[in-house]
């Protein structure tokens, strides 16, 4: 097989994806929708994060354990976004669309051979967290998958509040130039949650500018701290996995959220 700095699935011939040691490859599927991140971040920045991340785990498993092979898979730019889909820029999809598509694409894949799959993502929205764990949970036993970042997310090990310091703080080092200085100015916005507004968008229940907690207090430090710690937790998952040592499991959260009473498009 050609050298090549970071394997891409989408660059490779059939011959060469028929050639690779399927129990050594770790496909890493990195997959966000573009959403409304405030007056100041762009629609893209789940997506700009989660390729970052992708990139990272990958040229850090490279080095860390040398028998495995990751290669990335093309980027899945789709989601539900209840929360923001009366903003312009957002894009949503139904959940259970969504479910069935990365369903058809896990099941494409072991039967191609392949024995270990790692999704990315950086989108935290509960019906869509739900959705990828419900075809994750329809693979059987020849397909390993681990989807890490939700586990770290809503165990409150990590505090993001969208587009607010904390996801401001790691645009800020990943891509200064995208971040509007406006969010320097920007007041604090805070939102109680609860069963009776989980259907409402954030602009519904008082975010008019589509983001919550205090921009203004980001730092480029802390969005340093943040990156290490969610591309760490994300190796380490990733290596347990080729270790038959991870188990999957639902956040509790949502983990008996039924899919059909997501707020739709209008």
């Amino acid at each position: 097989m050609r050298k090549r700095k970071l394997l891409r699935l989408e660059e490779l011939n059939w011959k060469e994806i028929e050639g690779l040691d399927k129990e050594r490859t770790l496909v890493i599927i990195p997959i966000s929708p573009l959403e409304a991140h405030g007056p100041h971040l762009p629609v893209g920045t789940d997506i700009l994060i989660t390729e970052e991340i992708c990139k990272e785990v990958v040229n850090r498993i490279r080095k860390k354990r040398k028998g495995v092979i990751p290669i990335l898979y093309p980027f899945q730019a789709f989601g539900y976004c209840g929360a923001t889909m009366d903003a312009p820029g957002t894009i949503s999809i139904d959940s259970r669309t969504l479910s069935k598509v990365v369903y058809d694409t896990l099941k494409s894949l072991e039967n191609h051979g392949f024995r270990n799959v790692l999704i990315i993502t950086f989108h935290a929205d509960p019906f869509y967290i739900k959705a990828i764990h419900n075809a994750i949970k329809r693979m059987d036993e020849n397909l390993r998958v681990s989807e890490p970042i939700s586990k770290l997310y809503y165990s409150n090990k990590l505090s993001l509040s969208h587009a607010g310091k904390e996801e401001t703080s790691i645009m800020l080092y990943l891509y200064p130039y995208l971040v509007n200085k406006i969010y320097k100015s920007l007041n604090e916005v805070n939102i109680r949650f609860s069963l009776i507004k989980f259907r409402k968008t954030l602009r519904e229940m008082g975010a008019e500018n589509i983001y919550i907690g205090n921009p203004s207090e980001a730092d480029i430090e802390l969005g340093r701290k943040l990156f290490k710690i969610i591309v760490d937790f994300c190796v380490n998952s990733a290596l347990e996995l080729m270790g038959d040592e991870y188990r999957e499991s639902l956040p509790k959260e949502i983990k008996f959220l039924p899919l059909f009473i997501q707020r739709r498009n209008p």
